[in-house]
């Protein structure tokens, strides 16, 4: 059976190599056309399951420092998108689907709340954004490194009556915290949802040209 999938925007200009190697976490080693050239990761989690030698990914040329600028990986027959850049991007496209937000009638992006930024405001409401890209055993798990950053917006998007929203960048059947990865945030993340905080997991894919989004998946226990 076929899953209904909704286009949002398209990424114009890929080019495709080959991954080498990761020298730190925001530079990749690609193969291209028989040469050996720097990229940009974004993405600064650890994606080991993702960026091992040989792996396919797409890129553009950057307009930063670096020539080129990694935007998906191919794994398990799927591209997944490794461009975090680009969330707050897909989120906004995405408020169109979400009933929630039918009523909105004003978007902020990146809004100081308590002592931190917060991807969105709408209206009053403060949302947080986070990307998923790792998967075991069918669930989405976050984060994929220890992140402090992430325990700080859990904790201001409670005191502030928030919203978090989790965009699911590649195939998955439901979402929980990475408890051994960081039990610090996947407790706070589990208090958000005990305190009634609205947590939204919805699912992300990639053709390798267009992005598409593909609807919500549960949550887990937690």
């Amino acid at each position: 059976m076929s899953v209904r999938k909704w286009p949002l925007f398209e990424i114009p200009n890929l080019m495709k190599g080959e991954f080498i190697a990761r020298p730190n976490r925001f530079i990749g080693e690609i193969k291209y056309k028989d040469r050996i050239e720097t990229a940009h990761i974004h993405d600064p989690g650890r994606l080991k399951e993702l960026l091992f030698e040989g792996a396919e990914v797409l890129f553009t040329y950057s307009q930063g420092k670096l020539k080129y600028y990694i935007k998906a990986v191919k794994a398990d027959e799927e591209w997944i998108l490794i461009d975090t850049a680009l969330h707050s991007r897909i989120a906004q496209k995405v408020f169109e689907y979400l009933p929630e937000f039918s009523e909105v009638k004003k978007i902020k992006r990146e809004v100081k709340i308590g002592n931190s930024r917060i991807d969105f405001l709408l209206d009053d409401v403060p949302l947080e954004v986070k990307g998923v890209s790792l998967v075991k055993e069918g669930i989405a798990l976050f984060p994929d490194a220890p992140t402090e950053r992430g325990t700080r917006h859990v904790v201001e998007i409670i005191n502030h009556n928030g919203i978090i929203l989790f965009l699911i960048v590649r195939k998955a059947e439901s979402f929980a915290p990475n408890t051994k990865t960081d039990p610090k945030f996947s407790k706070k993340l589990s208090e958000a949802r005990k305190k009634g905080v609205k947590i939204i997991a919805n699912q992300i894919s990639f053709d390798g040209r267009m992005i598409y989004y593909n609807g919500r998946i549960p949550l887990s226990e937690f």
